[in-house]
């Protein structure tokens, strides 16, 4: 291999990863829940795809092909982390399940409130479900995109979904009935 085509190849990853990198940031974010871990993973995946790049055939898009890298550097984080909060940690960060005022959707203040409890909500999930909810729901992707990311079938992806957003929905209406408005998203939370 000449030094020219290694320069190349190299260009062409680089314009393949500035046109998807913010996506792939935005998919690290809601997997993992915290900007550093989400710029961690999103640069372990730039890295892993990088490395394998002479292997990339174009049998999938090179979208697919990249959300899958950084989807497999997420769930390998997480499963190194594995620090979900017990009802106990979330009393100790300021949780209080007797307060139970309802926030408004209008405040812009309860607005933020609420991202944040979804936020909080997503981390609940299991790795598959907030996958599926991460890419269908937030990245808006196609479901047959989102099968071949997971490497599952497009049923898999829809009942994975549907369970996904009941749990979230139970989740969410848990948090309300409780005023999960003391406790920030992540706080309380080791890293």
């Amino acid at each position: 291999m000449s030094l020219f085509h290694r320069k190349s190849q190299a260009e062409r990853f680089e314009e393949m990863a500035r046109e998807h990198e913010r996506m792939l940031y935005l998919l690290c974010l809601r997997m993992t829940g915290h900007p550093q871990d989400a710029q961690d993973c999103a640069q372990e995946a730039l890295l892993r795809a990088y490395r394998a790049f002479d292997t990339f055939r174009g049998q999938s898009s090179a979208k697919t092909w990249l959300y899958r890298i950084a989807y497999n550097a997420c769930l390998d984080f997480l499963r190194k982390r594995r620090d979900t909060a017990s009802l106990d940690q979330l009393r100790e960060a300021g949780f209080d399940p007797a307060d139970s005022r309802v926030p408004q959707p209008g405040d812009r203040l309860e607005r933020q409130e609420l991202r944040q409890q979804i936020e909080y909500a997503l981390t609940l999930l299991s790795e598959d479900q907030r996958a599926v909810i991460v890419l269908r729901d937030f990245q808006q992707l196609p479901y047959e995109e989102i099968a071949a990311i997971l490497e599952v079938g497009e049923g898999t992806v829809k009942s994975r979904l549907s369970r996904a957003r009941e749990k979230m929905k139970n989740i969410l209406l848990q948090m309300e009935q409780n005023d999960f408005s003391c406790v920030q998203a992540g706080e309380g939370r080791q890293r």
